[in-house]
């Protein structure tokens, strides 16, 4: 995965990795409110040893008093110094196990100075056991020792900290915060590492070695239901224009005259996409014939709605006669040939000499788009691969399996099938995947905002006038 790559799957996952940085910090704050308070406070003071000490020995430190004071440092957590500030504080209400791990003592080793921290439930007992701690060690050494000669000057008494020191909540908030964000992008980056699904414009053309001839974004207007043609989608219709040019391109001194769109797999879209294709094909003013060849399972009659009882089976059997089983779309350059009766032997029909001829008749005046079954399941895009000047593969985003897509395209290759290139339906607008998989529709008023949706809405506007001019 390259930087650029990763980019993309972060802004692609951008709303995800947002939400798990806000639980995992609001788990960060609740954890915190459910540990309890713990609140610190030191005092410090001179060990001296004897009666003559002078003020130079408090602050210099004598060697008697430094050895001292870290002789007896361990005692700060005796069981005798605990008992001590249990009797001179019996308010605080701890045990001496509480007492013994609540204290931590230091001692300079430039001079006698000794510090000791107490940490508490409240402000108030840290304080008290931090105040107390000192004496009690010079009572508790004195009382080993068998005479007065320790003392403990106080140099700076503890002081209140309303504040605790635990939980430390920016701490956990960060740190929590940081946890969810991790194990949304671990969870991410595990899914894109164990996804067999068409993702992006790289899973296609790498699974097939194909390029892209066009994507087409989920759209209500070129639907599996439906074709429909209300000039309100101008991003799905720039994209089928886009789609349309570049097929023009595939081969500049001898575009493809005739093709079969097929996929992988059934329901990825294909009759959708050469339904799209030949339209717009029609739209500029190619003459254009679409034969629904998918004899198994029929669809373009439906989305055309037009008779779809003759067809192309009774014209393959010389029941009927090629020019009484074509339709003319409305008033367009676009043609439809349904598939007709559903025969018993499809694979045989599609692979006759009767329909290679055919093909080949209407090559000469039309430019032929033949919906096909599957690749997979059933062998008619094989046979009839060979009769065509080429192949368009349609794969859709998130239901095409990438070994499918490989499988299809390797089939296709094996009879010398030649692969225009690929059209990925389904490509997402917004939200998880339009700038991750690279379908350029991260935005829908870009197409509006350069051309201008009043232009846009005048020219649907005039389409409109016309057809209903031409129906009348």
């Amino acid at each position: 995965m390259t930087i650029l790559d990763f980019l993309r799957m972060v802004r692609a996952n951008l709303k995800l990795l947002l939400i798990g940085l806000l639980v995992g910090a609001l788990m960060g704050f609740g954890y915190s409110l459910l540990q309890p308070r713990v609140y610190a406070s030191s005092s410090t003071g001179f060990v001296t040893v004897g009666e003559g000490s002078g003020i130079n020995d408090v602050i210099s430190g004598s060697v008697a008093a430094k050895e001292k004071a870290t002789a007896y440092l361990s005692l700060i957590k005796s069981s005798a110094v605990a008992d001590e500030i249990i009797a001179a504080n019996p308010e605080i209400n701890l045990t001496r196990g509480e007492i013994q791990e609540s204290l931590t003592a230091s001692v300079d080793s430039n001079s006698a100075l000794i510090s000791v921290s107490a940490t508490a439930s409240s402000p108030e007992a840290a304080q008290a056991l931090a105040n107390s701690s000192l004496e009690a060690v010079a009572k508790v050494v004195n009382d080993l020792e068998g005479s007065s000669s320790v003392r403990v000057i106080p140099l700076e008494d503890a002081a209140l900290n309303p504040s605790p020191t635990s939980p430390n909540t920016p701490k956990l908030v960060l740190l929590g915060a940081g946890l969810g964000l991790a194990l949304v992008l671990a969870a991410v980056m595990l899914r894109r590492t164990v996804d067999t699904k068409l993702r992006t414009r790289d899973d296609a053309t790498k699974a097939t070695d194909a390029g892209v001839l066009g994507i087409l974004p989920v759209s209500d207007e070129i639907s599996e239901e439906s074709i429909l043609y209300t000039n309100s989608d101008h991003i799905s219709q720039e994209a089928i224009r886009q789609m349309r040019t570049n097929l023009r391109f595939v081969n500049v001194d001898n575009p493809p005259r005739s093709f079969i769109v097929t996929s992988a797999e059934p329901g990825e879209g294909k009759s959708t996409v050469s339904s799209s294709l030949a339209r717009a094909l029609a739209d500029a003013d190619q003459p254009t014939v679409i034969i629904d060849a998918d004899l198994r399972r029929p669809t373009i009659a439906k989305k055309f709605k037009v008779d779809s009882k003759v067809g192309l089976t009774q014209v393959l059997a010389g029941q009927v006669e090629l020019a009484d089983a074509v339709q003319q779309f409305e008033d367009t350059q676009l043609f439809i040939l349904p598939a007709g009766r559903i025969p018993p032997n499809p694979s045989e029909l599609l692979g006759s000499d009767k329909m290679r001829q055919l093909i080949h008749e209407l090559s000469q005046e039309f430019t032929v788009v033949i919906d096909v079954p599957p690749v997979l399941p059933v062998t008619d895009a094989s046979l009839l691969s060979n009769s065509v000047d080429g192949v368009v593969l349609v794969g859709a985003v998130g239901k095409t399996r990438k070994e499918n897509l490989a499988e299809a395209a390797k089939n296709l290759r094996a009879v010398n099938a030649k692969i225009l290139g690929l059209v990925i339906n389904r490509a997402p607008r917004t939200g998880l995947g339009n700038s991750y998989y690279g379908f350029a529709y991260s935005s829908n008023g870009a197409y509006t905002s350069y051309y201008g949706k009043d232009q846009q809405s005048k020219k649907g506007s005039k389409r409109s006038a016309k057809k209903a001019k031409s129906k009348a």
